[in-house]
């Protein structure tokens, strides 16, 4: 069991096993209130003085699910917090989204994510999407996985409940977009860009942010219906894109209420 834990700590291992890991009460209370398969339970004595995590490992036998003890040590290997709170659960991948007419046909805001690397720029996004009434999210490839640990923890449950895809083909998701009149926004600080407060979404868009270095790769700069900018009063040459992401949402958001 252990070795096959361990696996998952990796992009790799998560993509063969077809499963991914959840540490800690909150995001395995997350999980049961949304009905996420899960496969296997294990916990520390860490989680003796828990009782919230003592329910837990509760709801998961009503499930079937048999938690299973494992040593304090070897349980810290597993962990990815510096103080565990002495639960993990797998979580069984997503799968069949991408095909699903559906995904592309209904819905009217789009989240495109473009090479982002850092994972808690990820899940700050995706807790962000979340909150601001975005639909449907695709991670684009060379973006950091949307399972990695750190990002689960940092969408706070959001990736259980957004509809999402990863690993996506710039092409691909283009003429699905293309296809069900969607406009494509993309957010960049060039010179034909216009001031976000200053411009008219459409009813039903795909915001497109970008890498924290490179920005939004040429295909969709190309792709692009319009292109937005938050202007910078100060002398930082630009924002974080969680949180310029978080701005454009909330604008979007405001447009629509």
């Amino acid at each position: 069991m252990f070795k096959q834990l361990k696996a998952l700590a990796t992009r790799s291992g998560r993509a063969k096993s077809g499963l991914f890991l959840l540490e800690g009460v909150r995001l395995v209370e997350e999980a049961l209130a949304v009905n996420i398969p899960l496969q296997h339970a294990v916990f520390s004595s860490q989680l003796e003085r828990n009782q919230r995590g003592l329910d837990c490992l509760t709801a998961l036998a009503r499930r079937g699910i048999t938690p299973v003890p494992m040593e304090d040590k070897l349980f810290c290997e597993l962990a990815s917090t510096e103080r565990p709170q002495g639960i993990l659960v797998t979580a069984r991948l997503p799968v069949g989204l991408t095909d699903e007419a559906t995904f592309w046909a209904q819905g009217s805001v789009w989240l495109l994510v473009d090479g982002v690397q850092d994972p808690g720029n990820l899940g700050t996004i995706l807790r962000t999407a979340e909150a601001l009434g975005v639909e449907r999210v695709v991670a684009l490839k060379g973006t950091v996985d949307p399972y990695n640990e750190k990002v689960i923890r940092a969408a706070m449950g959001a990736i259980f409940r957004l509809p999402l895809v990863h690993e996506q083909e710039n092409d691909f998701v283009l003429s699905k977009l293309r296809e069900n009149g969607v406009q494509i926004v993309v957010s960049a600080l060039q010179e034909d860009s216009k001031p976000y407060q200053q411009v008219a979404f459409a009813q039903r868009l795909a915001l497109v942010v970008g890498n924290e270095g490179a920005g939004v790769s040429t295909f969709w700069l190309q792709a692009a219906d319009l292109k937005v900018q938050i202007p910078i009063l100060g002398v930082a040459e630009s924002l974080n894109v969680a949180v310029a992401t978080g701005i454009l949402l909330a604008k979007i958001a405001e447009n629509r209420s």
